[in-house]
């Protein structure tokens, strides 16, 4: 175990001379940083507990997700009802409340006829599952009642996916590039815990939380929407045709509003791509957009229909262009201008890049984090580790004497650099619990070291020769080191994977200080020893 060929002392050497350059650039100015190579101006990221940012709470408005799942069924009944064989009528308008759609039929035949249809609509929540729970439960009250409710599995179903839908378009508009190392978690039941590190500027993530990205094409009814009477019965009263909705220009478009039709199917869920750019003619700023193939070929049809006619733009339940259609749109792909700057336009595209919310959120509870404190725990920090590694140092030295401490302690201070240079590596961020990790990596960095010079030093009383016993304990001891660092890993990368937040920071530095730690104990310390060895032929080991 102590021969190395020069492809391994290279290699070795390597590993060590490319942690050092990954770690080295976290000690420099930002300025310096900049004039080094791309991939050698990582650092690690400082978590919300070292550098502040922002902490909020926000609140998922559920109601409106169940209110919209209730008013989609009540439409499938509708539908279904208007489509079936008998053409089944209800004997007046389907009422929601709570929970449930109450149906009040003609006839007992036609319920009768009703049920099966109604149970047809009831599917599992799971599709890929037919085992699981129905998404609506159907009860015959009376000879000619019917409910239709939303079982509880589909209302925990309906939560669960909403929450987790909106962390993921959050997760888009907040860090669309994955480098911030944000937090965001459910918390409780309806609430979702959203940390920023090192966030300046506020109200910009605010404004991203508060937009819902709704994006909708609908076309204009040119009719009512020049019906001064009609705009303004639209607007006083709330009252439009069948079919139609009044929407009001967005401020960058004035003043006014304007009548389109209700439905559509062109919406933002169609958008293959977005992305800011200048217009073609007149050099202002527009949102380039693509659709996917088949809103592209719906677009198509619908823009070859109706030339000469306007659509118009709808975001967050406001036109923000309506321009008229002068040619079938049949490429899937245009641009939107609506008076914006360059950098509203990139805003607007990383909004429907990221997609529209599910529901809307309220932030509950809102804290700035100040890096003061952070910059606190950085020092103590520091202090920390230096006054660890001095104390493992002296130990080290004063146990297993001057050459064999100086090894123990050189393959201690490379272990600190490679788990510098990894976590700038990978981007990940430290965190005051991953601090925590470095300091008892610190200490469990010797372990191996300890059970080697423990073996060595127990060959050597039992008469062996210096290569031997050195041989030997390297050898012997490689098995419960592994054994040792092997269970600490899976630990580690048990709280990873479990855990969230800080939790995760601490999982992180442990996991990569075992790795490096194994790695300076049994590989680089071992190529130092069999160099001092064959460099000095002891004939007695001073150990």
């Amino acid at each position: 175990m102590l021969f190395f060929s020069r492809s391994k002392i290279l290699m070795i050497c390597g590993a060590v001379l490319l942690g050092l350059l990954f770690a080295i650039p976290n000690a420099l100015n930002s300025d310096t940083r900049e004039s080094l190579p791309g991939m050698f101006q990582r650092t690690m990221n400082l978590g919300l507990d070292l550098q502040g940012g922002a902490h909020m709470l926000l609140e998922v408005d559920l109601t409106s997700v169940l209110d919209q799942a209730l008013q989609n069924e009540r439409t499938a009944i509708i539908d279904a009802f208007r489509n079936s064989e008998d053409r089944l009528r209800t004997a007046s308008a389907p009422t929601v409340s709570g929970n449930k759609i109450t149906l009040q039929m003609r006839s007992a035949e036609d319920a009768d006829k009703a049920m099966p249809l109604l149970q047809e609509l009831s599917q599992p929540i799971d599709p890929a599952n037919l085992n699981t729970a129905k998404t609506t439960r159907v009860t015959r009250e009376a000879d000619r009642v019917i409910s239709v409710e939303i079982t509880d599995a589909n209302i925990e179903y309906i939560r669960k996916q909403t929450i987790d839908k909106s962390i993921g378009v959050l997760r888009r508009r907040i860090d669309p590039q994955g480098n911030t190392e944000l937090t965001l978690a459910p918390e409780g039941d309806e609430r979702i815990l959203l940390q920023v590190p090192g966030a300046k500027d506020i109200d910009t993530i605010k404004s991203r939380i508060n937009q819902s990205a709704n994006l909708s094409f609908h076309l204009v009814n040119e009719q009512d929407s020049t019906n001064q009477a009609a705009l303004t019965d639209a607007v006083q009263n709330n009252r439009v045709g069948i079919g139609d909705v009044y929407y009001p220009y967005s401020e960058s478009e004035g003043a006014g509003g304007l009548i389109v039709n209700k439905r559509t199917r062109i919406t933002g869920d169609c958008l293959k791509n977005s992305a800011a750019g200048p217009h073609p003619e007149s050099g202002g700023a527009v949102v380039n957009f693509s659709f996917n193939v088949a809103c592209a070929r719906e677009f198509g049809t619908m823009t070859a229909k109706n030339i000469n006619k306007r659509f118009a733009v709808v975001l967050d339940g406001k036109i923000i262009t309506a321009p008229n259609i002068r040619s079938p749109i049949t490429g899937g792909s245009g641009f939107i201008e609506g008076g914006f700057t360059m950098e509203s336009a990139r805003d607007l595209s990383l909004l429907l890049n990221a997609g529209a919310l599910p529901a809307k959120l309220i932030i509950v509870e809102e804290r700035t984090v100040g890096p003061g404190l952070g910059q606190d725990s950085i020092n103590a920090g520091k202090i920390a580790s230096i006054i660890g590694l001095a104390g493992v140092a002296l130990f080290m030295w004063l146990s297993y004497g001057l050459r064999f401490g100086t090894i123990a302690n050189i393959a201690l201070a490379t272990n600190i650099i490679l788990i510098a240079g990894a976590l700038s590596l990978f981007g990940s961020t430290l965190t005051l619990p991953g601090i925590a990790g470095i300091i008892l990596t610190i200490g469990m960095a010797v372990d191996a070291n300890v059970l080697i010079f423990e073996r060595i030093r127990e060959e050597t009383y039992n008469g062996k020769t210096p290569i031997n016993a050195i041989e030997t304990g390297y050898k012997r001891s490689l098995a419960p080191i592994l054994d040792a660092n092997i269970t600490t890993l899976i630990a580690a990368i048990t709280l990873y994977f479990v855990g969230s937040g800080p939790v995760r920071g601490f999982a992180v530095t442990l996991a990569i200080g075992i790795v490096m730690s194994v790695f300076t104990a049994v590989i680089f310390a071992r190529l130092l020893t069999a160099t001092w060895l064959r460099g000095k032929r002891p004939k007695s080991l001073p150990i």
